[in-house]
């Protein structure tokens, strides 16, 4: 069942929110004994507030069509009296004394916290691969083979595909939400920087880190969405993908792409189009010249992932995954030139995309080129690690750097494993992109 569909449980009294919390902590002690895809539970704070649900319910108050549904939470938002370690030696011994305010608006709206899901070293990875807590296998992975979950949501995105949670909230800062979503057959959201309050989460990139949540569909995205952001969801009553004026931005990743991914996306579009979309195919200009401009002057994680944590890495160099201390450390040579060009260059490429894309509901691409790699193969070869980690964000990073919002929709299947297609939108156009993405899930049949 979606979130949604649980809290309208709780709501009609056919649910009991303690019950429901008590049966996901059972499922997560069964399926995940080795506590890679939580890393800890908040089991007796979630008891005492699927308890005060039990209460609410009883009594007509319930707070929000939410409340009394427990989800999951990345281990680099803070909660009050728990650990949040950041899934890292690094920040081994890390108690808050207070929650994130992510986490604070939620428990207002009445969820419920479950407990602390995987990610690798400071975030920094699109493939969720962490020797120190332990990697989580991709929910489709193959007898004998377990492929990687995406990053860096890994626990997130592995929790709502195995079913461990109805929801999970990750943090997105060049693909960390999308490329689980996609990795998993999930849906995953990336909103807009500033749409959900940073306060108290532990940061990678501050100017481009956001916070958005891995779900079983696009609705249940939006009203947590809504939740977490304070503004209203958007009317998602009688979405349809007819009539929808979409932007294939087909091309980019041409070099890159599998062909059972290509054929995956290929066949959503085509679905699209039967459903009475109108599907535009045109490279971008503007993604182009972001590329190059990445090129000169470096990946903007990376510088500002240095500034703030460099001196930390450097005391304690052991204590980071070294492919990860490797890709972070590429920030140590930065000038600030190159951090100004890239923010002034990132701002006039945003208004370009804009104008490029006037007219249009959404941009369309592959979330990544690629289905999830083996765990064995990224953690043997340092440089297949490389190779992968920047493929698997090689469509979702612009997003971020150029302020815009998206969100992953499962489209179909490669090799078995799941494909994931972006829809992208301008900033702080979450409504709108939410309504046309429910449109695009309905016709294109995996959700």
């Amino acid at each position: 069942m979606t979130a949604l569909e649980l809290g309208r449980g709780v709501a009609g009294g056919d649910i009991d929110p303690l019950m429901l919390t008590e049966h996901f902590l059972d499922r997560i002690a069964e399926y995940d004994p080795g506590h890679s895809i939580f890393v800890s539970l908040t089991q007796e704070r979630a008891l005492a507030e699927a308890m005060a649900a039990r209460r609410r319910a009883a009594a007509g108050l319930l707070r929000s069509p939410l409340d009394g549904v427990p989800i999951g939470w990345k281990d680099l938002f803070d909660t009050a009296g728990h650990p949040t370690e950041g899934a890292s030696a690094l920040f081994r011994g890390r108690v808050p004394d207070r929650d994130a305010e992510p986490l604070a608006r939620a428990v207002t709206a009445g969820l419920v916290c479950l407990g602390k899901t995987n990610l690798p070293d400071l975030a920094y990875s699109g493939l969720g691969v962490n020797p120190w807590s332990g990697t989580p296998a991709n929910a489709h992975s193959p007898k004998g083979d377990p492929r990687v979950p995406g990053g860096s949501s890994a626990g997130a995105g592995v929790s709502v595909a195995a079913g461990l949670a109805p929801a999970g909230i990750g943090s997105d800062t060049g693909g960390s939400v999308r490329i689980p979503a996609a990795f998993n057959g999930i849906v995953g959201l990336k909103s807009t920087w500033g749409a959900v309050s940073l306060e108290g989460s532990i940061p990678l990139a501050p100017s481009l880190d956001t916070v958005g949540p891995l779900t079983k569909d696009v609705a249940d995205a939006n009203a947590i969405h809504a939740i977490l952001s304070g503004r209203p969801a958007a009317d998602l009553a009688g979405a349809s993908a007819q009539g929808l004026r979409l932007l294939w931005a087909r091309g980019h990743d041409d070099n890159e792409i599998q062909p059972g991914v290509a054929a995956a996306v290929e066949a959503a579009v085509e679905r699209l189009r039967a459903a009475g979309a109108e599907v535009t195919e045109r490279r971008l200009d503007s993604f182009e010249a972001h590329d190059e401009v990445v090129l000169q002057h470096g990946n903007p994680i990376s510088l500002e992932g240095w500034a703030i944590w460099g001196d930390t890495i450097d005391a304690n160099p052991d204590k980071l995954y070294r492919p990860i201390r490797e890709r972070i450390a590429a920030g140590r040579s930065a000038r600030a030139s190159d951090a100004i060009i890239l923010r002034h260059r990132f701002g006039e490429l945003q208004r370009a995309w804009m104008r490029e894309t006037a007219g249009f509901d959404a941009v369309l691409q592959a979330t990544t080129p690629a289905i999830a790699p083996s765990i064995a193969a990224v953690m043997e070869s340092e440089e297949e690690h490389a190779r992968q980690a920047l493929l698997s964000s090689f469509n979702t990073r612009r997003i971020n750097f150029l302020g815009l919002c998206a969100i992953s929709l499962p489209c179909g299947f490669s090799e078995g494993l799941p494909v994931g297609l972006m829809a992208t939108a301008g900033p702080n156009r979450e409504g709108r992109l939410l309504r046309a993405a429910r449109g695009i899930e309905r016709a294109i049949a995996f959700a």
